[in-house]
Order: structure tokens, then C-alpha cells, then sequence
């Protein structure tokens, strides 16, 4: 088979994907249905047809098991919702689910709203902000007192750091061809063993504390020890542990990512800006946002979408196939690894017309989109589980933290995406808060 990039003979594609992997995936499925490469000895295919991400998502998902690309997130995420699969998975799907529904979630837009404002209450007209560690910050404070009733300020430096640290090891990892064991001493592996270490002293204790006051606040924590499977066994520290961990490293991330990526947009789309800007007037009229004013709050929310389609949390899902299966006129034989490149889907011209540019208004009527041409959350029975959460805070935070400020970019960056398990820039994104 023809290749587009200089194949490695052992490697094979691995050396590429790895120098770029937004690169990669654009240029590997430009002219292709179905785009084959390898990656050492697997044999890897990519697909952006939106019914075949269907058929591997949600009709034939069965089929298919997470890739083994998250394995090398289990020393320290454990068997957390990310990593795990299988009944396990199921099980503890829906022992968290509830802390998700829709009126849970509508109870944690105050909390959203009031942190939001600290944060623009301590930006001052001429500062100069590295915007995503600003974002970072916020959303972790909310993600733990809303999930977990835990305010996290005064160890937010040491789970920032511990969580920065084991994405770049798994990045790293994931594109090694063959991956060191875990207990080896390498200086990679003893920087994730230090970071799960720092975030086990915050979560245990944050655990042990809950269990010793017997309190139930109605939060996920208290969701999860008390809840019971279907046997009537309940979740070891552990197991608690782990999705606690899960969810602080997802439910902080990825919003953080999208609202970063949306003051950048922002900054060099002055029209849009000052149409964001008319809506948060006109609706809130100085006041603060709330649960309430989500509805009304359109055309934040469309901003929210258009971001995550140019720049999705996730840029790539990977699955496993466990038998053969045909994706179309190719066969995919069983161990072989299906990509969807996410970042590829969202800027198919044929779903998305001038797929560069920032245009929020075309969320305004998607009736003619189909349903999996974009996937910001992912699809089918392991959708985030934080979908309608992320949605909301990103929404409410954006209109939150314009409100008498305004971000410009400071000049002479070069800002570029990294594709790490998440999207976001490679270097800080600086920003300068001008007054309203």
C-alpha cells in the first residue's frame, strides 16, 4: 500500500504520527473513507464517515473494547471510568450516574457562577494573564467543591502540577513503541508515581474524612460510598479513590481547554465578541447568571459549541476491535485499532461549510447535521458522562468572566494546539485584561 509519509521499516507510521498527530490525521483520511496505517505491529484504521463512527460507537460497540492507549493511564487513574470496561465499567456507570442527572446538575450552576466571579474579581486592567492556567485553576475549584464539597484552593498548586504531569507521561507513553513496565525506575515512571502519590494524600484524606463524619451532602462523594450495586456491595476506598481521581483530571480539563480555546477565538473575532457581549446585557443586564438564564443565553452557548468544534476536548477516541468486523468495504481484522480523529470530523467541509473559520451561528439550526459528524463528548454507551455538566459550566463561566473585562492576546505568540489525551496549547496563551 501507498503511504503519505516515509514509513519507518520497524516503527512504520508511529515516528510520523508522533512528530504531529493533528497532522497526521488530517492528511491520512483526506481522500479516504477508511485510512489504514501501523503503528509497529498493530494495524491501525481511521475513520470520519459519520455512519461508520456510528457503527463502531454505538451499533457494533459491543465489538469493540477502549484502546489499549488508556491502559497506560491505570497506574494512576486506576479502574476509574476512563480506563475501565466490561461489566465493571457498567456497574460503576451507574452507581455515578446519578450525581449527573439533570436536576443534580442544575444545583451546581451557583457554585459555578459564584467562583467565577472571584476569579474576574482578582484580574485588574493591564494584567497580563497565562489564560489557560487561569481557566485551569477555576474549573478545578469547581469540578471539586461541586463533585466532591471540597474547596480545593489551598492544594490546587499540587494537583495541578500532579495532573500535569501525568498527561504529558501518557502522552509519551502512548506514542512509545514498546512501552517500559510501570515498575521500572525510569525518570518517566518516577514522575507519575510521584504525581499519583500527591493526588492519593489529597483524595484518601478527602475520603477518610467523609467516611469518619458520616455526612451525606448529596454530592458524588456521598453518592459513592453510599451507594450499593445490584448484589448489594458498595465501593471499597479504592474503587472511590479511583473515580474521584477520574473525575477531577476530566471534569477540570477539558472545560478549562474549551474556554481557553473560546477567549482565544474571541480575541480575533471582535464581531463575535461584541455579539456575546449584546446577549449577556441584554439578558442578564449586569447581574449574575444562573441555571435560569441558560435558555435565554443562546448565543454563549452556540460560542460553546463552535469552540469544541474547532478544538474538541478530545481530539482522537480509540477502540479496540475484539473480532473482525467491516467498516464499509474494509475489513478491520480483530486486535486492530480503530481511530476517530475528532479534529478531522469537525472540519469536513461536506458537514461544515468553511470549516476554518469561527461562525457560531451555524449551531443555531443543525437539523441537517448528521448526528455523528460531531462528537465533542464522544458517543453511544461511554459518552462523557459529564456531558450536560461541561456544557453548562463552560456557558456560565464564559458569561460569567466577561462582565466588565476583556482579554486581547498579547502579541508576539505563536499559539499551537498539542494533542496530548486532550487538546490544548503547547504554550501558555497569554492574554492582557483590558477594563469593559
Amino acid at each position: 500500500m501507498t503511504t503519505l509519509f516515509p514509513r519507518h521499516p520497524v516503527w512504520g507510521d508511529l515516528p510520523a504520527y508522533r512528530r504531529d498527530p493533528l497532522g497526521f490525521g488530517r492528511t491520512l483520511t483526506a481522500q479516504r473513507r477508511v485510512a489504514r496505517a501501523r503503528f509497529f505491529t498493530k494495524r491501525v484504521f481511521f475513520i470520519t464517515e459519520p455512519e461508520l463512527i456510528h457503527q463502531v460507537l454505538v451499533r457494533d460497540a459491543a465489538k469493540f473494547r477502549k484502546s489499549p492507549a488508556y491502559k497506560v493511564l491505570e497506574p494512576t487513574l486506576g479502574q476509574g471510568l476512563l480506563t475501565s470496561d466490561g461489566d465493571f465499567w457498567r456497574r460503576q456507570r451507574r452507581l455515578a450516574q446519578p450525581a449527573f442527572h439533570h436536576a443534580r446538575v442544575a444545583s451546581y450552576a451557583d457554585i459555578m457562577v459564584r467562583y467565577a466571579q472571584e476569579r474576574r474579581a482578582s484580574w485588574r486592567p493591564g494584567q497580563l494573564l497565562a489564560i489557560n492556567h487561569e481557566m485551569m485553576a477555576l474549573t478545578l475549584r469547581v469540578v471539586a467543591k461541586a463533585l466532591f464539597d471540597t474547596d480545593i484552593t489551598a492544594q490546587a498548586g499540587r494537583v495541578k502540577e500532579a495532573l500535569e504531569t501525568l498527561l504529558h507521561v501518557a502522552t509519551e507513553t502512548i506514542t512509545t513503541p514498546i512501552p517500559l513496565p510501570a515498575w521500572l525506575p525510569t525518570p518517566r515512571n518516577r514522575r507519575s508515581q510521584r504525581a499519583t502519590r500527591a493526588l492519593d494524600e489529597i483524595v484518601y484524606e478527602m475520603i477518610d474524612a467523609r467516611r469518619r463524619s458520616g455526612d451525606d451532602t448529596g454530592d458524588l462523594l456521598s453518592m459513592l460510598l453510599a451507594a450499593v450495586d445490584d448484589e448489594g456491595q458498595g465501593m471499597s476506598d479504592k474503587a472511590v479513590r479511583d473515580e474521584a481521581v477520574t473525575l477531577i483530571l476530566a471534569g477540570h480539563e477539558t472545560t478549562a481547554n474549551a474556554l481557553t480555546w473560546a477567549f482565544y477565538l474571541l480575541a480575533q473575532h471582535p464581531e463575535v465578541e461584541a455579539a456575546l457581549r449584546e446577549e449577556v446585557a441584554r439578558v442578564l443586564g449586569g447581574r449574575a447568571p444562573t441555571f435560569a438564564d441558560l435558555s435565554a443565553l443562546r448565543y454563549t452557548d452556540l460560542i460553546v459549541k463552535e469552540t469544541m468544534r474547532l478544538f474538541p476536548p478530545a481530539p482522537e477516541i480509540g477502540r479496540l476491535a475484539t473480532e473482525e468486523v467491516a467498516l464499509g468495504d474494509t475489513v478491520v481484522p480483530a486486535g486492530s485499532i480503530v481511530v476517530i480523529p475528532i479534529h478531522v470530523v469537525h472540519r469536513d467541509p461536506r458537514w461544515f461549510r468553511e470549516p476554518e473559520a469561527f461562525r457560531p451561528e451555524r449551531f443555531a439550526d443543525t437539523a441537517a447535521l448528521p448526528k455523528f459528524a460531531y462528537l465533542p463528548f464522544g458517543g453511544g454507551p461511554r459518552i462523557c458522562i459529564g456531558n450536560a455538566f461541561a456544557q453548562m459550566e463552560a456557558t456560565l463561566l464564559l458569561a460569567t468572566l466577561i462582565q466588565g473585562r476583556r482579554l486581547c492576546l498579547a502579541p508576539g505568540q505563536t499559539v499551537t494546539p498539542e494533542a496530548t489525551l486532550t487538546l490544548r496549547p503547547k504554550r501558555d496563551l497569554l492574554m492582557r485584561v483590558l477594563s469593559a
